[in-house]
Formats: structure tokens, C-alpha cells, sequence
């Protein structure tokens, strides 16, 4: 059997570095003590602005195991119906697309079929297990994250995982996997999330393969582990709907906003923080002296009421800037005619502020060579993309997003609001558009090979336009393409995708 977990105590702030914030003569006479104290307000302040950059992902991953106790008792299922949800160490599931109407998760895709689990590897270690029946050019991945939403392993059709049980182990844990596994993976903090995805097109019988993959892939403690590989139920998670007192699935349908919570709350985020370090007392070493820096401010905003007036008032104006900053019209950097692209998503190393603005807009984000995330809300003119217009993406002959298709990759392009959710109800039944529709040959190109999408609010009169068209909400909205298993030319930015144009 494995080692236990070595013990660690929680790791305590340097009395010196808190007591440097307090100038030792405080009281000198005629203000001399003043430029002292401000200086020290002013670096507290500053440090506790990129502090809470840097600590948003860890909060925010942190507050999403509040599943864990809505889901004990109940096993794995669908909290408040709606998103994969199950106990302490265990992989829940969908078995279909994320509900359209719902409005808890932002930007979910509407490609593949969910499995989810948050992990307490304090506890103890978590059997990850890979499918083995997959048919040829099945896209399939499980992702596995840090508390800090940092890629630490990406496995997958991409990268031809073999089918099998690996063993994920937190950072104090010892020894060797058992008798049976491919290997140990390793994660730098005690929380990590495993999120499975299954590729599903929109037909009944490619629903029901992405089933049967995902059905393969799962997530369990290593104390229920068992001989061999073993079965699991999307079906049966997906009818296991939870939801918490004083919420179910009628009052849900009838206000879908009751759910428009964001996880990360500047008002909270000091203590939020201090319990998301308590639970994740060893951190990856591109956190480690941010995570001695915030306890330091931590132990700080205990000693005194006004070091915790600034502070706590500091948390929110950087929460404000944020989430204010943090859109599709500006997160990321220009990957031509329009574009934007965040080129290090997943392997974020110390670039903490683009992990904050990808964990305020598209949390969770694959390995950038998994996964390209390009997006944007402005059109050729450089205005915010509106549904009360009308745009076209041409796309030339022969210049669709290059993707392997033998490892599972396809590409999409996906409506969002202004808030990032999809449309509750779309005319034709369409969120995104791409490979799926190409396969089901739904699409009309030119006479040329060209392909023009056409988005907008109003359903076109012309025929081929109406086979080509994304519907768009009739106010601002934000658009992204994701090209799964990507080209090289995607990657190193040579290829590009085509503008989107504003027809008069």
C-alpha cells in the first residue's frame, strides 16, 4: 500500500515582516512619524492589490468545493441541477450539453459532455481513471488542475493517454501507486480539480458514444479503490439532481438569475483567502512567496482595525477593477484581424494576472497545446459587437481552423452575451458553429469554397445565409473559437482567423 501522508503544520507568517508595517516611533511629535506611516500604508496597499490578483484563482477554485457538502449523503449528480456536483474525492457528471438557460457557470462549451471532481488530497489520494474502448478520432480529455487553476496534467486522445488508473497524490504524500496503475500524478497543492470532457455531436447516436467514453473516465478515493477498471453512470449522475434548502428545480426555471453569483466577493476575499491557504498549506513554487506575502497581510489585518479597514477596502477595488477589466474585448493579446488569444492559458507559471482575468471569464481553460481559446467582442471597426447588427466571418477556401482530427480535434465558434452565458433559447437551436455542422453538412459554402457565418439577431431572408447563421442576443455580445487538438500554425500564430465585419 502507498505511504500515508507525511504531516505538515500550517505554515505561520514571519513576526518580522508584519511588525515591519508599524514604524517604531509612531509618535513623534510634529508629524514626523507620518511619511512613515504612509509609506507603510501605501506599500500594504499595493501588495495587497496584486495579492488579490494573485489569490483570486485559489478562491475561487476554493469556494467551488462548497459542492462537497451539498453532494455528501447524495453521491454524485448534478448540483442544483444543473452542473456536475458529488462528494469529497468523487467525479460527478452531465450526460449532455451544460443547460443553455442556466446562469451559474460562465462561458461553458457547448462541444462536449462534462465530468467534474474536487479533490481533497489532504485527505487522501484520488484514482483517476482513462478510458479504454474509444472510437478512433474520439476527442476526449481529463484535465487536472491546481488550486490555483494551473494545468498540472492534461491527459487525452491529444496526447494518446493510455487506458488505465493513475494514482493523483498532494504535495506531502509518499510512496508508490499500487500494483496495477500506469503512474502517479502529482499536484502541488492539496485541492485540484479532475474535469473530464467528452466530445458529442448533436446527433442521438454520437450523444451516445460520448456517454460511453465518458462513462470510462471517472474519478474515486483510493480507499474505494478496486481490481481492475471500473464502470461509471453519466445517465444516472445526470437524474441525481441536488439542490440546497429553499431552491429547487421550479424555482429555478422560473428565475435562472437566482444563480448569478459570483464565487470571488471583495468584501469576503480576506477571510476567503485565509481558509483557501489553511486547506492548500504547500503551494507550487511559482506561489510560494506570494502565498508568505498574503499571510503576512493576513496576520497584519488581524492586529489592528484600521490595517484591516485599508486592506478590506483595497480587496474591493481590485475585485471592481477585475471584473471590470476582465472582458473579452480586452483580456489577452492580439492574435490578428480582430482576435485575441491568452498564449500561455493553463501553464500560467507566475503570470498571475492573466490567470485572474481567465478565472474571471473561462475558468478552467485546457493546456494552451490542448486547447486554443481565441476570443473577442469588437468587430472590424473596433465597437463592441451588438445584435442589433449584422456580421459576417468569411472564411477563404482551405482556411477553416486547422485541427488534428486523427487525435479527437475539431473547432467551434460559440455566442455569449454580455455576461458570458448562452442565449436560454436559441431560433434554430445554435450556440456555436464549426466542426459539428460541417460533419452533419449543414453548412453552404460559395461557389469559390469560401464559408460565410453570419451573426446577428434577426434570422436572414437568403437561404444560404439562414444554413449559416449563429443567432446573437439582441444586445452586446462576445465571441469565441476553440480549436481543440490545434495545428502548429494556430499555436505559433500563423494562421489566422478572418475579421469579423459589420454589414452596413
Amino acid at each position: 500500500m502507498p505511504s500515508p501522508q507525511t504531516s505538515s503544520s500550517k505554515p505561520e507568517p514571519n513576526p518580522a515582516q508584519v511588525g515591519a508595517f508599524s514604524p517604531a516611533h509612531p509618535d513623534l511629535k510634529n508629524g514626523a512619524a507620518v511619511p512613515a506611516r504612509v509609506a507603510s500604508q501605501h506599500y500594504a496597499e499595493a501588495l495587497a492589490r496584486v495579492i488579490y490578483i494573485w489569490g483570486h484563482p485559489l478562491v475561487n477554485t476554493f469556494r467551488r468545493t462548497s459542492t462537497w457538502d451539498l453532494m455528501k449523503g447524495h453521491g454524485p449528480g448534478m448540483a442544483m441541477g444543473l452542473f456536475p456536483g458529488s462528494p469529497k474525492n468523487h467525479m460527478g457528471y452531465v450526460d449532455d450539453y451544460l443547460p443553455a438557460a442556466q446562469r451559474k457557470i460562465v462561458t461553458p462549451n457547448n462541444d462536449t459532455i462534462y465530468g467534474a471532481c474536487f479533490a481533497d488530497l489532504a485527505e487522501e489520494p484520488v484514482v483517476v481513471q482513462t478510458p479504454k474502448d474509444v472510437p478512433a478520432g474520439h476527442y476526449w480529455t481529463i484535465q487536472i488542475v491546481d488550486a490555483f487553476t494551473t494545468v498540472i496534467h492534461q491527459l487525452g486522445s491529444a496526447s494518446k493517454t493510455p487506458a488505465g488508473k493513475f494514482l493523483l497524490v498532494g504535495p506531502r504524500w509518499r510512496g508508490e501507486a499500487p500494483q496495477g496503475f500506469a503512474g502517479v500524478l502529482r499536484s502541488p497543492t492539496d485541492v485540484a480539480v479532475v474535469m473530464a470532457r467528452s466530445f458529442a455531436a448533436r446527433t442521438p447516436e454520437a450523444k451516445a458514444q460520448a456517454r460511453a467514453v465518458l462513462n470510462q473516465m471517472g474519478a474515486t478515493p483510493l480507499s474505494e479503490d478496486r481490481p481492475g477498471l471500473r464502470q461509471f453512470d453519466c445517465e444516472a449522475s445526470a437524474r441525481n439532481k441536488v439542490y440546497p434548502p429553499n431552491l429547487n428545480a421550479d424555482i429555478l426555471a422560473a428565475d435562472p438569475d437566482i444563480l448569478r453569483e459570483r464565487p470571488v466577493h471583495g468584501e469576503t476575499f480576506w477571510d476567503d483567502l485565509k481558509r483557501a491557504l489553511d486547506a492548500n498549506p504547500q503551494v507550487g513554487p511559482d506561489d510560494a512567496v506570494m502565498a508568505e506575502q498574503a499571510r503576512v497581510l493576513l496576520a497584519l489585518r488581524e492586529r489592528d482595525p484600521a490595517w484591516k479597514a485599508l486592506l478590506d477596502q483595497t480587496a474591493m477595488i481590485a475585485d471592481a477593477e477585475l471584473f471590470q477589466g476582465a472582458r473579452y474585448e480586452q483580456v489577452g493579446t492580439n492574435a490578428g484581424n480582430g482576435w485575441q488569444r491568452q498564449a500561455n492559458s493553463g501553464r500560467w507559471g507566475s503570470d498571475w494576472l492573466s490567470r485572474a482575468q481567465a478565472a474571471a471569464i473561462y475558468i478552467y481553460v485546457n493546456d494552451f497545446e490542448e486547447a486554443a481559446y481565441l476570443i473577442r467582442g469588437v468587430d472590424d471597426q473596433g465597437a463592441l459587437l451588438n445584435g442589433r447588427y449584422r456580421y459576417t466571418m468569411r472564411f477563404e477556401k482551405d482556411q477553416l481552423p486547422p485541427v488534428d482530427r486523427t487525435r479527437g480535434g475539431f473547432w467551434s465558434l460559440t455566442m455569449y452575451d454580455k455576461d458570458y452565458y448562452m442565449l436560454p433559447e436559441s431560433p434554430n437551436n445554435r450556440h456555436n458553429l464549426g466542426t459539428v455542422n460541417l460533419d452533419a453538412n449543414e453548412l453552404h459554402f460559395g461557389e469559390d469554397g469560401s464559408l460565410t457565418l453570419v451573426l446577428s439577431s434577426d434570422e436572414p431572408r437568403d437561404a444560404a445565409e439562414k444554413a449559416n447563421w449563429l443567432p446573437a442576443p439582441r444586445d452586446t455580445f462576445a465571441l469565441i473559437v476553440r480549436a481543440y487538438v490545434p495545428d502548429t500554425t494556430i499555436l505559433d500564430g500563423t494562421y489566422k482567423l478572418p475579421q469579423v465585419v459589420r454589414q452596413n
